[in-house]
Order: structure tokens, then sequence, then C-alpha cells
């Protein structure tokens, strides 16, 4: 979860986008995005799996699908592509006025900025295979941890883009890419093997 939410890529996404707001409107985003990547998370942690449900969709068919969508989610963090937003997401996004602060809080720097297809997909495999209501907690728990982190990430965020430069953000964009990257093959390997369980002998 930490290294596909990638709290310090997020930072400077945050710096870029809310660096135009007075420091009181900035403190007030980073509160109103952790927020909001608090409750994207609960939601896909509780209710993901009815709409597993409600969909016909199995465990395996999403655990390739996810091991798919993050393992092109970490190739691109590995070759420093930008995995945060389009440029005509950028382009809207810095023609917000100051008043619409609370939907650009929401909207691109919680999702899809920070809890992208890879968060959610992960959330949801998680809770779809732990689905009892210890698990959930567990997640749930997980959940408000990454929350709290980039709270505090956020309101951290210009200090942390200038002390890192384009250098340092390169680095740990591909040290997590990496990761992310692992993660997808372990992800893909048990949903092929469930859908195809001959293949896994």
């Amino acid at each position: 979860m930490l290294a596909i939410v990638n709290p310090l890529g997020s930072a400077v996404l945050f710096a870029a986008l809310a660096g135009k707001f007075d420091p009181g409107i900035q403190r007030r985003m980073a509160n109103q995005s952790a927020l909001a990547v608090l409750i994207i998370l609960l939601v896909c942690a509780w209710l993901g799996n009815s709409i597993l449900g409600l969909m016909g969709l199995t465990t395996p068919m999403l655990q390739a699908a996810g091991g798919i969508i993050l393992l092109n989610y970490g190739l691109r963090m590995v070759t420093a592509e930008d995995v945060k937003l389009t440029q005509s997401e950028r382009d809207s996004a810095g023609d917000i006025s100051e008043e619409h602060w609370k939907a650009l809080a929401v909207v691109p720097l919680a999702i899809p900025g920070t809890v992208g297809a890879g968060t959610i997909t992960t959330v949801i495999i998680q809770a779809s295979t732990f689905d009892s209501a210890r698990d959930l907690l567990v997640i749930s728990g997980v959940s408000l941890g990454i929350a709290v982190l980039m709270w505090i990430t956020f309101h951290s965020a210009g200090p942390i883009a200038r002390r890192l430069g384009p250098i340092g953000m390169n680095i740990i964009s591909r040290v997590m890419g990496i990761l992310v990257t692992a993660t997808a093959f372990g992800l893909l390997g048990k949903g092929i093997g469930g859908l195809l369980p001959g293949l896994a002998k």
C-alpha cells in the first residue's frame, strides 16, 4: 500500500497544485485530501466484496486484472513516467479558482493523485480475500494509518519537495516502482492460478 500510494510523489503533486493558495487554505486542503483518502479506502474495504458479488466477479478475476493494472503502474514508475495525472488533468486543475479548493482537494489530489486504480484494486482484493470482521478492521486500521501518513505528508509537502529535488524524487519513484512491480507479479500469479488451476500444479 505504501509503495502504491507513493506519499513523496503525492507530496510533490500537492505542492504543485496547492502552492498557489495561501498557507491557511493549504492546511485546509491537506485536511480535506487526507479525509477523502480515508473515505475512499474504507468504502473499498467494506463494500468491495459486495460490489464483486453484484457484478459476478471472483477473487481470481480481480487478482489477475489487478496484477495487470499494478504491473503497468509499476513499470511506469520505474521508467519515471508520470503516473499521477495526465497533462490535460494538470491543466484543468490549474484553472480551478480559489473558491473551489475543496473540489481540488478531492479531485485530483485525493483521487487519482493519491488513491488511484492500483490502490483501489489492492484494497478490494485484500478485503475480498480476508473478509472476516476482524480482517476488515485490520484493513481499516491500515487505511487509517495511510490517511494519517498522507495528512502529515500533505502538511509537509513544500519542504519535502524542495529538499528532495527532481533527482531525489526520480530515485524514490523508481524504487517504489520496483516494489509495485514485484507485488503485481505476485497478484497476477495468484489470479492465473485461481482461474487455471492446472497451471499451478
